[in-house]
């Protein structure tokens, strides 16, 4: 694999620290953070890093021993030319750093959730970086995580039967915390094509009754795909727990990734009853999503092929916030995709 020059906009946790929280959290494999993932990838070397707050830029370039710091990521893209960005910045200015960076020549980006804070900024993203032919990956860990990928393998084999029904146990603001969710989801079904949606969010009504929603507010609803497949986004308590439920079975994730569980459906009495039991998950080895994440838009950069978690599929996640969102402000409508009104706006930081 060739060498590749990364620079970062934004050196907060996600940029370098957050590995310090989770070192004793069994959830998170490190490495976790941008910085220190890309420390472990030989073919990649960390050249610049960009921030408004000097003190937190100098903390970061003096951490991970990156030469070149600037306070204008627009200037450092021009000077050091990368061929990696990372975007750890707040969502509100993902899509002026994506914008800028396709169309000067960049030929990565891995940008942190939150996607954009609107569908039509989402647009101009997908636009820039396809004209370009830049690779875009989005921080939706969960994508990347093993234990998914050996769920999506016993769907494909097969062992569940025909896939019925996905849950998510868990989803929190819709454009930050829910993108894990909303992209695990699509992830389980194929990334098939949405339909319609409907929910509901948890606000206060002046909150959300225009068209620019100061914060990130949380919700649940249902997702409609267009193949017939239901998937259900529920607000329970749970940490980051998915099911997958089959003719035949079902698997889940449990506790943020940290346990797994399968149960297989066997007959009663002759056919007449069946049962759902827990039989042994299959066991496998744990590697860090953020190293997988790197690697898939490394592998994308190389080939000329497209990544896992590319840019039209983060779209289509956040437009599933946004489509809840919208659901909320109709009285709990059904809202059919694609979205009509690209212009609806909320805050993420």
């Amino acid at each position: 694999m060739k060498s590749y020059r990364v620079a970062i906009v934004g050196t907060g946790r996600m940029a370098g620290s957050i590995d310090d929280e989770v070192l004793q959290y069994p959830a998170c494999t490190l490495p976790y953070s941008h910085a220190a993932a890309y420390a472990t990838i030989p073919a990649t070397t960390v050249v610049a890093a960009a921030d408004i707050n000097e003190a937190q830029l100098s903390k970061f370039c003096h951490r991970w021993n990156v030469p070149n710091p600037y306070k204008d990521y627009r200037e450092m893209i021009e000077r050091e030319k990368p061929d990696i960005l990372s975007i750890t910045t707040p969502g509100t200015s993902h899509a002026e750093i994506c914008i800028f960076a396709a169309n000067h020549a960049v030929k990565g980006i891995y940008c942190e959730k939150a996607m954009a804070c609107s569908m039509e900024e989402c647009d101009r993203m997908v636009e820039a970086v396809e004209r370009n032919g830049v690779k875009f990956n989005l921080g939706t860990l969960r994508r990347w995580a093993v234990g998914s990928d050996v769920i999506k393998d016993l769907l494909h084999r097969g062992e569940l039967g025909k896939l019925q029904a996905i849950v998510t146990y868990g989803v929190g603001s819709l454009l930050h915390s829910a993108s894990h969710y909303f992209d695990l989801v699509l992830f389980f079904a194929d990334d098939a094509d949405v339909d319609w949606v409907q929910g509901t969010v948890f606000a206060k009504p002046e909150e959300v009754i225009r068209s620019r929603v100061e914060r990130d507010v949380g919700g649940h609803g249902v997702i409609q795909f267009k193949n017939g497949l239901r998937a259900y986004a529920l607000e329970t308590g749970l940490v980051a727990e998915f099911e997958v439920i089959g003719s035949a079975g079902t698997a889940r994730s449990m506790n943020n990734g940290i346990d797994y569980q399968l149960r297989k459906t066997t007959a009663m009495d002759g056919g007449k009853w069946k049962r759902v039991g827990i039989v042994p998950f299959p066991t496998f080895e744990r590697r860090s999503p953020t190293v997988r994440c790197i690697e898939d838009l490394l592998q994308a950069v190389e080939t000329s092929g497209n990544t896992r978690g590319n840019v039209r599929v983060a779209r289509a996640g956040t437009e599933i916030a946004f489509g809840l969102l919208s659901s909320h402000q109709q009285s709990g409508a059904r809202v059919p995709f694609p979205l009509k009104d690209r212009s609806l706006y909320m805050v993420s930081k």
